[in-house]
């Protein structure tokens, strides 16, 4: 007689169901991003450049670059993983080790999840019960994204003031006016001052937010009210590291750090590739792919990247040496830089034990703000 199997609790049940109905969601933006997908590939076809490039265009390679890339490459990310801990010092001091390892995922949920989902991966891997909210780590990468953009936005707006262009005018790519990528430049600068201004004021007027959330929620809900004020109260918590120049100083040289390493593996990838690619050229494909890729793309940025470095390299080069060298610039470019954050991403989901799945699931849920027990 066989004994007869345990029911599974209602929070097991409940979880599965999470689970199911975030995997359907994803499932339906992961179509959807394909599309986009798709619609590059049509796009870029009419502009007559490969996203395959012939072997012929890999003549000029020095593949000893490709490897240095690759390397240094693996380098610049140790920086723009390590700085995230200026910004979490206010809230609770994490292991360095932890931080690194959490950004790595991260970064490589943002490259596969499609419509950049991944930027929220982070903040709800990193949650610990009774130190981290989800909402303030959720504070931390907002006030990340907002300076990585001002910063990368006023580098290329430096390198599109600096670095002669050739004439723009007619010039497009599959009807794209290149002419527009120096204004769009400009026009990112202002828009993320804009937002830095924005985290400043809220941080500033904290007080008035929280209890402006709670009269206009709790006039429908006295228990909504309460839920979003503590969010709200999180958020703030998340952007305590602004007004401190103590830890905005050494967060704002590795910054620097990062993009201009960045922007010099760049070049050298350039150089290596045959391109006259001159350090201030290797700005201003950084600047442009920063940008380009904030647009919808399908699951590894696929497409908008691609477009991206190849309406830079038109702006400074004859068409012919874009065809070819420039073809096999974006393609290797792209190739090692999948191949790092795979590695890179994969390997500490299994060395932390990071239930990335979960974290999807409560993204899809809407960002529950229930936190998880330190690893």
């Amino acid at each position: 007689m066989t004994a007869p199997q345990e029911s599974p609790l209602p929070s097991e049940v409940s979880q599965q169901t999470a689970r199911k109905s975030a995997l359907r969601k994803l499932t339906i933006r992961g179509v959807l991003s394909l599309g986009v997908g798709a619609l590059f590939i049509v796009f870029m076809r009419r502009t007559g450049l490969d996203l395959a490039p012939d072997p012929s265009h890999f003549r000029h390679v020095k593949w000893w670059t490709v490897a240095a890339y690759f390397g240094l490459y693996s380098v610049v990310h140790y920086f723009r993983a390590v700085r995230w801990d200026y910004l979490l010092r206010p809230i609770a001091r994490v292991p360095t080790r932890r931080v690194i390892a959490i950004s790595f995922v991260g970064f490589l949920a943002i490259m596969l999840l499609p419509f950049r989902m991944g930027e929220v991966v982070r903040p709800f891997l990193i949650r610990e019960r009774g130190r981290i909210s989800g909402s303030a780590a959720m504070g931390t990468i907002a006030a990340e994204r907002v300076l990585d953009g001002l910063y990368v936005a006023l580098l290329l707006a430096g390198a599109l003031a600096l670095v002669p262009r050739l004439p723009l005018e007619g010039v497009t790519i599959g009807g794209f006016a290149v002419a527009n990528v120096p204004r769009l430049g400009m026009l990112l600068v202002v828009g993320f001052a804009g937002a830095l201004v924005t985290l400043g004021m809220f941080l500033w007027q904290r007080a008035f937010a929280v209890k402006l959330t709670r009269t206009i929620v709790g006039a429908f809900s006295h228990s909504l009210a309460e839920k979003l004020e503590r969010k709200v109260s999180d958020l703030a918590d998340g952007l305590r590291a602004i007004p401190d120049p103590r830890l905005m100083v050494p967060f704002t040289l590795q910054t620097l750090a990062y993009w201009c390493a960045n922007a010099l593996t760049m070049w050298l990838l350039g150089w290596g590739c045959g391109l006259p690619m001159g350090v201030g050229h290797a700005f201003a494909v950084m600047g442009v792919l920063a940008m380009g890729i904030l647009m919808p793309s399908a699951p590894g940025l696929f497409g908008a990247f691609q477009f991206s470095v190849f309406a830079a390299l038109t702006m400074y080069f004859p068409r012919q040496i874009v065809e070819e060298q420039g073809a096999a610039y974006v393609f290797l470019m792209y190739v090692c830089q999948l191949v790092f954050h795979l590695l890179a991403g994969i390997i500490p989901i299994f060395t932390e034990k990071l239930n990335v799945l979960d974290a999807i699931a409560s993204v899809e849920r809407g960002g529950s703000d229930q936190t998880t027990p330190p690893a």
